[in-house]
């Protein structure tokens, strides 16, 4: 699933942020146009993006493409090959995949103010999100557990540092323009992560793996069909916390380094999707002429050591400040806390938008929990730019229930209660509950639920 805040370009595929200037959004029509037109510049073996649906939301309207049977509430469009239904699908809450009336679909959200980017922009970021729905069906063990991610140890500064080098090593490797050069970075790279993986607990090293054949491989098919044929690294590297955004670049930047060195490799991966990027690029630079591997100087490696080290030291102040900023927003705020033994559990979330924080876990674009009571979905829709706070449950900061809600950012929304259902209604934020008691303080609405009978 792609970042909200950064697909408009290939910025959450690969972290390639640039300005960008405002301008009129492109129709949904227009965006599959596009694809369709770009579809036959991805070619991998067994993906046809032409049989996959594509729902768009644009902010008033859901448009269906190339959906074998539509839903209910959808109409077809004059002059169009979609169907179309007034406002958001409730599928529909992400540059994603969903099921849409037995189909899987991709998704795309077009509805951020100012438009950001272009039909071409666009119709790329569906192809990912096709590609995504092509990787559910014929592979779908490429996922990794986003449960992982919560607890991986990202203040270990020698890893950090590690991590830094390792992807230095890789942008040398697809700058280098020599046979020999790319090899001998190429190696550099496989033996940095090699170094990192040492000793890290595998649930950790699968992740990392899984997401980047699952996201990464997404980020190159976007690549493809963006006309781009290669991957800007960020200078600074990524955020300490940054692990899973950091798959949409090393992973599209493997599978380029596997067309020079091993063009028969997608063959080979749909023969055994087992297999990780990383080590099939490490068995596709054994038939290479010995060297070697090229490896950073002392001074890169210091200055990689001190970086790191700063990196995990801010990791508990940014997590501190972070809190704060939530603490004081402007805005209605909500807040609710499920019976005792009955918490909430989680049914939807951005793993690209979603940070520890203290107390903790803020999620800054999407969010969906419920339990028997009810649901309650915080989405950034149409404008809307709402935070959600979970505080665990359990263990586990998030995959063992939320023993508390709060939301911050919204607009005074509409309250109604009927036959003992309670609504909240604001835009991007969206609440059903039963066994609800509903208590206002100003501008902060406390909801209790108690425990069902």
């Amino acid at each position: 699933m792609m970042n909200r805040a950064l697909a408009a370009t290939l910025l959450a595929t690969i972290a390639a942020a640039r300005p960008l200037i405002a301008q009129q959004r492109p129709s949904s029509s227009e965006i599959d146009r596009t694809l369709r037109a770009h579809a036959d510049r991805v070619r991998w073996p067994g993906f046809d993006a032409l049989a996959i649906p594509l729902a768009i939301f644009d902010g008033t309207t859901t448009t269906l493409f190339r959906h074998p049977a539509p839903p209910a509430g959808f109409f077809p469009i004059a002059g169009s090959a979609g169907f179309g239904m007034t406002g958001r699908h409730p599928s529909v809450s992400a540059n994603s995949s969903a099921d849409i009336g037995g189909q899987s679909t991709a998704t795309l959200m077009n509805d951020a103010p100012g438009a950001a980017t272009t039909a071409d922009e666009l119709a790329a970021v569906a192809l990912h999100e096709s590609f995504h729905v092509y990787q559910r069906r014929r592979h779908p063990t490429w996922q990794g557990n986003e449960g992982d991610v919560f607890l991986y140890p990202i203040d270990d500064a020698r890893r950090l540092a590690l991590r830094r080098l390792e992807t230095e090593a890789l942008h040398h490797a697809l700058d280098e323009s020599t046979p020999r050069q790319a090899v001998c970075w190429a190696r550099g790279f496989i033996a940095l992560r090699t170094s990192r993986y040492d000793g890290l607990d595998s649930a950790f090293v699968k992740y990392e793996r899984l997401t980047e054949l699952n996201e990464g491989l997404a980020a190159y098919v976007q690549l493809l069909a963006a006309g781009r044929a290669t991957v800007p690294i960020p200078a600074g590297e990524f955020a300490a916390s940054a692990l899973r955004l950091r798959t949409y670049t090393t992973g599209p930047a493997i599978a380029l380094l596997l067309d020079r060195f091993a063009p028969q490799w997608k063959n080979e991966l749909e023969a055994n999707d087992k297999q990780s990027l990383d080590e099939m690029l490490a068995a596709a630079l054994l038939p290479q002429p010995p060297s070697a591997p090229c490896a950073p100087d002392e001074e890169r490696r210091e200055a990689a050591r001190r970086t790191a080290a700063a990196d995990s030291a801010a990791i508990a102040g940014t997590r501190t400040a972070r809190r704060a900023a939530f603490d004081h927003r402007q805005g209605w705020r909500l807040i609710v806390q499920p019976a005792e033994g009955e918490p909430l559990w989680p049914q939807g979330f951005d793993p690209l938008n979603v940070e520890r924080v203290d107390g903790g876990l803020l999620h800054t674009r999407y969010l969906k929990l419920g339990n028997a009571a009810g649901t309650i979905e915080i989405i950034d829709e149409s404008g809307s730019d709402v935070d959600a706070l979970t505080v665990s449950a359990g263990a586990h900061p998030l995959f063992n229930g939320v023993r508390e809600l709060r939301v911050a950012g919204f607009a005074e929304p509409a309250i109604g209660e009927d036959a003992g259902t309670l609504s909240i209604q604001a835009n991007g934020v969206h609440l059903t509950l039963r066994h609800a008691t509903l208590r206002r303080e100003d501008t902060t609405l406390v909801v209790t639920l108690t425990a069902a009978k």
